[in-house]
């Protein structure tokens, strides 16, 4: 009989224990860094999207740290050896590639190697630190990356280690939203690649999901990434927050969470100011020229209604709408000889234009006319006489049939090209252009004979070519007699 009490007791003893540990490990979540900033990636919504995307998935509190645009800038969190202390895992989602500082990055990779905090590194990290001359960011990351092939493609993502817990239930083959491939130059030794996508520039597969071990520190990596409508994919929340347990020691084998570590439940992703929408291909943002708020003195417009080319003239044979985006498109036999515009009925003096341009086929330039006229050129009633903002190659400002090149690019241009979904401001009062893309002032420029702007249409240009080309806009919001600064660059 006290047997018998006696193993009730030890039964009620241990189930009560392991009751008592379950509870405390679910009122202890993991402690999550999040390291972003840097240039040419939308950070202030990727932070969202990270933290509440993988705290839906795996049960993580959150700090984040978010840095400075410039490339070469350094993070007052690095500064100091302990940096890492106190953290379950750091997730890398920064860019600074033009950091030299070598003590400084052997100092973050300390932060890792030698305590045994885990990470999980962003697609931009991998080119973060790339002028250091030294090779530990590298050896950290697993993998050596300098550049990437053309962005805005969609990338067909194969997996590669399907038995591996982190790739349970990553599908066979994922095609992203949106995507920019890095070009992987080396894996190093303990490299252990799960993913990769076929590169239409290198003609190989390059990895863009992975594992490694340096030192003490187990990572994940990703490649994936430049665009948030492959974030907020539930195939990039679900295998980076996988990728985040796994490297906690709190991934089953099985792909799912260890008792405890299972997160709130998956939702929709909220973003200040920005609606969500869902699509065929998972939750994406709502089109980004709607989400830039104005200043309240201005009323802006859309030119562009997103089914027809209402309050548009230009040749149809050229010009046409899908997918809620203009395409402008020649194939080889009726290439442009001259260059080709879609032209506004309306006039236009003082403005500001936000929109998104993208080119899809050649490597020509395009551009948005201003401040001139239609002319006829060659049998082609829609070509311009006037000024070009040129986009995404060759950047710079040109006249059209009068003064030629007018304002060269400085570089800034060609460096916040993303090379795929540029996002730009035109902001043109009196005789000046100012000029932004995707976050960045890139010119600023005063036309030195103010009498050759005058008011009229603006213009999409099909650049003249022999070759097949393809050109894309969208968004296309205006205001008129706008306030002289610039709404898309942060102070």
């Amino acid at each position: 009989m006290i047997r018998a009490m006696l193993c009730c007791l030890l039964v009620v003893c241990v189930s009560f224990d392991a009751y008592s540990q379950d509870e405390e490990e679910k009122a202890k979540p993991l402690r999550g860094l999040l390291i972003a900033g840097g240039c040419c990636h939308d950070y202030p919504n990727q932070n969202e999207i990270i933290t509440q995307g993988l705290s839906q998935r795996a049960n993580i509190e959150w700090e984040v740290f978010h840095g400075l645009k410039p490339r070469n800038h350094k993070l007052a969190i690095y500064q100091t050896d302990r940096w890492s202390a106190g953290y379950d895992v750091v997730v890398h989602n920064e860019c600074y590639g033009g950091v030299d500082d070598v003590e400084y990055v052997e100092r973050i990779v300390k932060g890792h190697a030698e305590t045994g905090v885990p990470l999980v590194v962003v697609h931009c990290s991998m080119h973060s630190y790339r002028a250091a001359r030294t090779d530990e960011w590298r050896k950290l990351l697993g993998v050596t990356s300098r550049r990437h092939e053309r962005g805005g493609r969609q990338l067909d993502v194969v997996n590669r280690a399907m038995n591996h817990p982190v790739m349970k239930g990553f599908p066979g083959s994922w095609r992203t939203p949106n995507g920019e491939l890095y070009v992987i130059e080396k894996a190093w030794a303990n490299c252990d690649v799960l993913a990769t996508a076929y590169g239409q520039d290198t003609q190989m597969d390059q990895p863009v999901i992975w594992t490694n071990q340096y030192g003490k520190a187990k990572l994940f990596g990703t490649t994936l990434g430049h665009h948030n409508e492959t974030m907020m994919a539930d195939e990039w929340l679900d295998v980076v927050a996988r990728g985040t347990l796994w490297v906690c020691g709190k991934l089953q084998d099985n792909g799912e969470p260890m008792p405890g570590y299972e997160g709130s439940g998956k939702a929709p992703i909220k973003l200040p100011g920005i609606p969500v929408v869902t699509l065929n291909q998972g939750p994406t943002l709502a089109s980004w020229a709607d989400t830039v708020k104005f200043p309240e003195s201005e009323s802006p417009v859309d030119l562009f209604n997103g089914k027809n080319l209402a309050g548009w003239r230009g040749q149809a044979e050229y010009f046409s709408v899908e997918d809620d985006e203009i395409v402008a498109r020649n194939n080889k036999e009726n290439a442009p000889a001259v260059s080709t515009y879609l032209m506004t009925k309306k006039d236009y003096r003082n403005f500001r234009l936000i929109f998104e341009g993208k080119l899809v086929t050649s490597k020509m330039h395009s551009g948005i006319s201003l401040w001139g006229a239609a002319v006829a050129k060659q049998n082609e009633p829609f070509s311009y006489q006037g000024h070009l903002v040129m986009f995404p190659s060759g950047w710079g400002f040109w006249d059209l049939y009068r003064r030629n090149s007018i304002y060269q690019d400085d570089g800034r241009a060609d460096a916040a090209d993303n090379g795929g979904w540029n996002r730009m401001e035109l902001l043109a009062i009196g005789s000046k252009i100012r000029f932004a893309v995707n976050g960045e002032e890139v010119a600023d420029w005063s036309d030195p004979q103010p009498e050759l702007c005058q008011p009229g249409p603006i213009g999409l240009q099909l650049h003249s070519n022999k070759v097949p080309q393809e050109v894309r806009w969208r968004g296309l919001r205006l205001s008129e007699d706008p306030e002289d600064h610039l709404i898309t660059v942060e102070p």
